[in-house]
């Protein structure tokens, strides 16, 4: 199971991509004239959201990876669902929504702000506590 504070160091470093490289939409990655390129590419320009996470996974915790795929899916689902009352995929968002890095940035961190207000299904420090 991966840890919830390594799933925020990948957000976060997605994020932190797209600050710093520029983001892009309809491929996960461009390079400084416009061609697609992979996320792992050091040509890579500018990421779309997915594009810029599979390079924070990959980079951070790549053995994990088919864990990101479907966490993600679903995590960004469920805040766009809940925020924006949008029903799609976060990369049907990224390409026909959202207009700014701004708006993908932000978005990154609603997905932040969302796991650091879960609660812990079972917390045994909790029941030892009351013991």
């Amino acid at each position: 199971m991966v840890q919830r504070e390594v799933i925020i160091e990948v957000l976060l470093e997605a994020s932190n991509l797209l600050q710093k490289k520029g983001w892009n939409k309809y491929s996960m990655a461009l390079d400084q004239y416009g061609k697609k390129c992979g996320p792992d590419s050091s040509d890579a320009a500018c990421y779309c959201l997915s594009g810029a996470l599979v390079k924070a996974w990959r980079s951070i915790d790549p053995e994990n990876e088919n864990f990101y795929f479907r966490y993600f899916e679903k995590k960004f689902s469920d805040v766009l669902r809940a925020r924006y009352n949008y029903d799609r995929t976060f990369t049907q968002w990224n390409d026909h929504v959202a207009t700014s890095r701004e708006d993908v940035v932000n978005l990154i961190h609603l997905v932040v702000t969302s796991l650091l207000v879960e609660q812990p299904l079972f917390a045994p420090e909790v029941e030892r506590l009351s013991a």
